[in-house]
């Protein structure tokens, strides 16, 4: 009987300590979290194309595991038609696939994030209004780090500046590869279940 009180109340003890741990998400001294979520994020990209700004928009989505993320991203470039000229009537350009990051840390309102976009799309260019007159498919490897906005627990924003390395894609008439190679800026809004912090060692 006395065996059997004190293993209730030596539970009863550990339920405490480990409520506290995953209410108040102190800091350990080796900084290990055990989080676990998921998201989707809506995607806004801006980049440099012959001197002028185009965006592509897009989403992606993504699972938390501590402070890291997997996922898969896709994005189209909205508005190359309006930097149309004379040289082609129609441009178009998407891509999509593997979405990497680490985001950290995480607890505070303000904190670090980077993540690497890596994967396949397609390029149309239409000269004459007809057919496109070339078609290539290329491998995207964007770069990015920036900073991140808690605004709710199920609501974060970041920006960040990366880099779009491209391979795959040949030269074609007024279009150069190297074009389409260029810095990047991003906002992305995830939004979802990102799991809260539970810390295995007290300060």
């Amino acid at each position: 009987m006395k065996k059997s009180i004190f293993i209730a109340m030596l539970a009863c003890f550990a339920s405490q300590i480990f409520a506290q741990r995953w209410e108040n998400g102190d800091q350990t001294l080796f900084n290990r979290s055990h989080r676990v979520g998921f998201f989707v994020a809506p995607i806004v990209e801006y980049s440099d194309f012959k001197n002028d700004l185009t965006t592509a928009t897009g989403g992606g989505l993504g699972l938390v595991a501590g402070d890291f993320f997997v996922g898969a991203y896709g994005l189209g470039v909205a508005d190359y038609n309006r930097i149309i000229n004379e040289n082609f009537d129609r441009l178009e350009m998407g891509h999509g696939g593997l979405w990497f990051g680490y985001v950290a840390p995480q607890h505070e309102v303000v904190h670090f994030f980077s993540s690497v976009k890596a994967g396949w799309g397609a390029l149309d260019i239409d000269f004459d209004g007809n057919e496109p007159d070339y078609r290539d498919a290329f491998f995207a490897v964007t770069p990015e780090a920036g900073i991140e906005l808690n605004v709710f627990r199920w609501f974060r924003i970041s920006g960040a500046v990366g880099y779009r390395f491209m391979n795959g894609l040949d030269d074609a008439l007024n279009v150069n590869k190297k074009d389409f190679e260029t810095m990047t800026a991003s906002l992305t809004f995830r939004i979802g279940g990102f799991g809260r912090r539970q810390d295995r060692w007290d300060d």
